[in-house]
């Protein structure tokens, strides 16, 4: 007995011993919260913890960054859950009666430079596995420790070459100083917690892919703020969007009484109901709550300018230790009022999932297959359910909101039609991203206030009330085609009409092809061509292997040829006309660095390299005297560059160069000789009465513009314009502007928004304001943006304008 008693006393002494091994601290060889630790030992202590744990969590890599770091998730629960893993997942999904456990889900640093997230992870991960391990009877935790490894680590290492020892507490010091463009970002310097619902990026839609499978009960996402703010945590501010459940309202407060109860312990200072709402559909709050979740942000001072340590305004220091201690304090805060409530969450998240009372039932969407695409694709990477009408039919719908016109109608279905219904499982979400207007409970928001789907990717669509619309279910078209060569034809057409043209141009240049288009429309063989129609003449590429060639690339991306037999057409211009132009196989550069914003930038830079599959070179201002030459066109982003009165542009310009400029950058030639672009004078009278403090910052947002669409007004024969038949603008900048030579893209006179927030003070100012055009300067030219059409990435409709400006303005 007694040697059993020994044995028993040694194993466990081993053990205790083993799991001591494998604290953060005693892994990582630093107690957290003294040195940043990089994303690779990061992977490796969570593996560690696996191996020292593995009965009670589980490691697993769901994807990779663009830079190949490994995004891992860890699941911890009790041995007899853990086991049962999928089962349990199978089970929430389904909303079986017999559920019983509540999924968390935590998410750290998805802005890679709030870095207390990440140390916080894994000190929670450790804790979750011994001192607060039953917290895991009644719930499963899913870690996601850094959802931004590529932004995370370029914070770290910029602080591990920068970094005093010991830190230097004062703000002047370089290790306060990031550089541009900060860890903040991803590799393409997208903010990614804008990019939930898009998942334009490949950790977004990596890691959405994986939350849809899950869809936990609680979902936070973990940040840092400035160095002098409080913490935050829930209740939200106003405004809560309309289809926010009064539980998900309520159970934020409860969460927040418990988290402000252990605050109260420590005395540290905190604050909610303030700053950051619950409107915008796209972030990690936002996105799981429209999913069901009860979806949070907490909010830590400190990211990129705190460092190790740093001295507040206040005088005190703010330690990465104190923002870790907060950080952890608020997670297993949470985990614990989960697991405490298990029951009421499971119930109230069936509710949700089955309760889908919206006033528009359906959504009804017409387009062309290449306009609908895009916007099908982002369904399914939602998880979102779509069904056609496949056969012609009669039926009809009564009570249609017409997005375009703003009125109530009567339609008839189509053969062709898309139906996307709200009473589906993601029918929050749908009637959230699809909602003609936005309701308001408050104006002052922390972000756009429109995102209209329709309007972003330029489809015909309705809202409709009544709830007896049915189609076929619906996957998508094929994403390659099967087309076959037809030898001696005289060339091969193709319509210039979504991205996917843009690929197919970028691929047959590469090739070695002359491609070329028409600049006026004309009809061959019965069919119509419109303007910027892509041709390739079989007699201007006899170096290549003709038709196999074009064919297999129109194939795989599913670009549909038209072969012509002959150059003389019906009606309108021969194919040998000076109006037919060969498209040059640009050299593109993009400016980047501390005067521009890396937001923009990485648009820009994304949408060519990985959307359009084109090079491009990332120019730093400093080098962009070397690199001109070797460039025809040039992008300015958004930012403070001031290239206008730069002789060496100016003449770089004259001799052929293109300059496509962007948002707030087109201000610098604004009042400039030579430089057709002017400010359109404020033409009210009245005088701005003075305003109390206590409602100034009200009073500001009276001369703002919080994402507002427009219709616009524009040429459709115009090169800027091809491919386009509609466009909605979403106008961020109040500031009306008026492009004098080509003014092609531009508001209604009288323009009034269709969805979103404008100040009172600025809506009479809107009419007839430009949006995009350019004008000739010597031999080239300058295309002036000032609505960013490639905001966020998401607004599918204005990339084409981008490629128009850079294959057919002022091609000669």
């Amino acid at each position: 007995m007694k040697k059993r008693l020994l044995s028993i006393l040694v194993c466990l002494l081993t053990s205790i011993n083993y799991a001591q091994t494998f604290t953060p601290t005693s892994y990582l060889g630093y107690e957290i919260g003294t040195r940043f630790t990089r994303q690779d030992k990061v992977v490796d202590y969570f593996h560690a913890l696996q191996a020292a744990y593995s009965s009670m969590m589980k490691v697993e890599k769901y994807g990779e960054t663009y830079e190949h770091r490994d995004l891992i998730l860890a699941f911890f629960g009790t041995p007899e859950n853990l086991k049962k893993l999928e089962e349990i997942r199978q089970n929430h999904q389904n909303h079986v009666a017999s559920e019983q456990l509540a999924i968390v889900w935590l998410s750290y640093n998805v802005h890679g430079n709030e870095s207390s997230g990440t140390e916080a992870a894994m000190q929670t991960a450790y804790r979750l596995l011994t001192d607060k391990s039953e917290y895991l009877k009644n719930t499963i935790v899913i870690m996601d420790p850094c959802l931004n490894p590529d932004g995370r680590d370029r914070y770290v290492n910029f602080y591990q070459q920068y970094g005093n020892a010991p830190a230097d507490l004062h703000k002047f010091s370089a290790e306060h100083k990031e550089p541009w463009p900060s860890g903040r970002p991803n590799h393409y310097l997208f903010d990614l917690n804008r990019d939930w619902a898009w998942m334009t990026q490949i950790e977004s839609e990596q890691r959405v892919q994986r939350y849809n499978q899950w869809l936990p009960h609680v979902h936070v996402d973990f940040h840092e703020q400035g160095i002098n703010e409080p913490y935050y945590f829930p209740p939200a501010a106003e405004p809560y969007h309309e289809v926010i459940t009064n539980w998900q309202r309520d159970f934020q407060k409860e969460i927040g009484a418990n988290h402000a109860s252990y605050f109260d312990k420590e005395g540290w200072m905190y604050f909610s109901k303030e700053i950051f709402d619950l409107l915008y559909p796209s972030y990690g709050d936002t996105y799981p709550t429209y999913s069901g979740s009860i979806g949070m942000t907490y909010e830590q001072g400190g990211s990129g300018r705190a460092g190790l340590a740093v001295i507040t305004q206040v005088g005190d220091t703010l330690s990465l230790k104190d923002r870790v201690s907060h950080h952890v304090t608020t997670g297993l805060s949470t985990v614990e009022m989960s697991a405490k409530n298990a029951d009421k969450l499971i119930k109230e998240y069936q509710l949700f999932c089955k309760l889908k009372v919206y006033r528009y039932k359906t959504y009804v969407l017409r387009s062309t297959q290449a306009k609908l695409e895009p916007l099908m694709a982002l369904m399914k990477k939602n998880g979102i359910q779509v069904e056609m009408i496949t056969t012609s039919t009669q039926e009809s719908a009564s009570k249609a909101y017409h997005f375009q016109n703003g009125q109530v109608e009567t339609i008839k279905l189509m053969q062709g039609d898309v139906l996307i219904h709200t009473t589906q499982e993601k029918g929050t979400l749908v009637n959230v991203l699809f909602e003609p207007k936005t309701m308001l409970s408050d104006s002052l928001t922390y972000d756009i206030t429109a995102w209209t789907l329709p309007f972003a990717f330029g489809v015909e669509a309705w809202a409709v009330e009544t709830n007896n619309l049915k189609g076929t279910v619906f996957s998508g078209w094929p994403t390659t085609l099967n087309q076959a060569t037809t030898p001696g034809c005289y060339a091969y057409a193709a319509e210039w009409e979504s991205m996917k043209s843009t690929r197919f141009l970028t691929e047959l240049q590469e090739a070695g092809f002359d491609v070329y288009f028409n600049e006026k429309g004309f009809k061959s063989q019965g069919k119509t061509y419109s303007p910027g129609t892509l041709l390739i003449p079989r007699g201007e590429n006899k170096r290549v292997d003709f038709d196999q060639t074009v064919i297999k690339i129109a194939n795989k991306n599913a670009v549909n040829l038209t072969a012509m037999a002959s150059g003389f057409v019906q009606e309108g211009i021969d194919l040998g006309s000076s109006s037919v132009k060969k498209i040059p196989n640009h050299s593109i550069g993009l400016l980047a660095g501390e005067e521009t914003s890396s937001l923009n930038v990485g648009e820009i830079w994304h949408f060519f390299e990985r959307q359009m599959g084109r090079s491009i070179h990332l120019v730093f201002t400093d080098d962009l005297e070397e690199a001109l030459p070797q460039l025809t066109v040039l992008f300015v982003p958004e930012g403070g560059i001031s290239l206008s009165e730069n002789p060496k542009v100016k003449e770089w310009i004259q001799n052929g160069g293109k300059l496509v400029v962007l948002g707030y950058s087109v201000h610098d030639f604004i009042g400039k000789d030579g430089f057709d672009i002017a400010t359109i004078e404020n033409k009210s009278d009245s005088i701005k009465k003075p305003v109390s403090f206590s409602k100034q910052e009200r009073d500001q947002i009276s001369s703002t513009i919080t994402g507002a669409i427009y219709e616009c007004e524009f040429d459709p024969t115009n090169p800027l314009a091809f491919g386009y038949d509609h466009y909605y603008t979403l106008r961020q900048g109040s500031d009306p502007m008026n492009i004098k030579a080509n003014n092609v893209f531009h508001l209604k006179n009288d323009a009034v928004s269709l969805n979103g927030f404008v100040g009172s003070r600025v809506k009479k100012q809107q009419s007839e304001a430009s949006i995009a055009g350019y004008q000739s300067y010597g031999n080239g030219s300058i295309i002036y943006f000032i609505d960013n059409p490639l905001f966020r990435g998401f607004w599918e409709n204005g990339k084409l304008m981008i490629a128009n400006a850079v294959f057919f303005v002022n091609e000669n």
